[in-house]
């Protein structure tokens, strides 16, 4: 892929920024071709479109990741959790980033009947989210509940499917980043920019922790698959990838609810 030899895993990981790049330039190439083939599925075809374009490179990233854990099982490398992740942590933060940024302006720019067309599945999406939180029996105890065990099945589904298909997380985090884009167009689209600068400003306490739980399950979900490929489940490199991915799946559930109750009481 054209793509992929201009963003390859060394420079990805020399450069993570450039992650933020490759993943809006996928992002807008995939709103457009699934747009063009699929008009009325566009919304679901596209972060489907950009895990697919995505994927190749992730599956680089994971391999330097795998071999990593082996240099540390062999002594070779510092046993300091974040030292052997913080990259990948970043190139997936950078990838929500860049996907964000390419379906705002996508959905900003394009004309009304066009984003009801590409992007109902994110707009019906919003509206279910919306009635968890203000449904006629509100309470506050009830929303944590809701809107924890919500965060917690989104966070689960990206583990597993970062475990099944390596790179599964891709489709989910693609996916909440073009529903929060839609969220805060439609406030500009109506006029509301007062509105749009209230709901941003209302998200940035709570949204880092739900992000970044979907990442780091991502994260867990993708590693593990690659231990399992690679990797003899009795050796000790397989013991410390699947240690890493219980931590980096427990420090998930805590983020989660954290971030659950931040948005419900703050």
């Amino acid at each position: 892929m054209v793509l992929e030899s201009l963003f390859s895993a060394r420079k990805m990981l020399e450069r993570p920024i450039n992650m933020l790049f490759f993943s809006f330039i996928i992002t807008v190439m995939s709103v457009y071709i699934s747009y063009f083939i699929f008009p009325i599925y566009a919304g679901i075809i596209s972060p489907l479109f950009v895990t697919i374009g995505t994927a190749p490179l992730l599956l680089k990233i994971f391999a330097v990741e795998e071999k990593i854990e082996r240099l540390y099982a062999e002594n070779k490398l510092s046993e300091n959790f974040l030292e052997r992740y913080e990259y990948v942590i970043i190139l997936f933060a950078f990838f929500f980033i860049g996907s964000f940024i390419a379906y705002f302006t996508i959905s900003l720019i394009i004309p009304d009947k066009d984003v009801y067309t590409i992007f109902l599945p994110q707009i019906n999406e919003i509206s279910t989210i919306k009635s968890l939180t203000t449904g006629s029996v509100y309470n506050e105890s009830n929303t944590l509940f809701l809107i924890t065990s919500n965060n917690l099945r989104v966070m689960l589904t990206c583990f597993m499917l970062s475990l099944i298909f390596g790179t599964g997380a891709l489709f989910i985090l693609s996916w909440n980043a073009s529903i929060l884009a839609i969220y805060l167009v439609s406030f500009i689209r109506q006029g509301m920019i007062e509105k749009f600068f209230i709901s941003s400003l209302g998200i940035i306490p709570h949204a880092p922790f739900e992000i970044g739980a979907y990442f780091v399950s991502g994260i867990a979900g993708g590693m593990l698959s690659m231990g399992l490929l690679r990797e003899n489940i009795k050796s000790k490199e397989f013991r410390i990838i699947l240690r890493d991915s219980i931590f980096m799946l427990s420090i998930s559930v805590i983020i989660i609810i954290l971030g659950a109750f931040i948005e419900v009481y703050v």
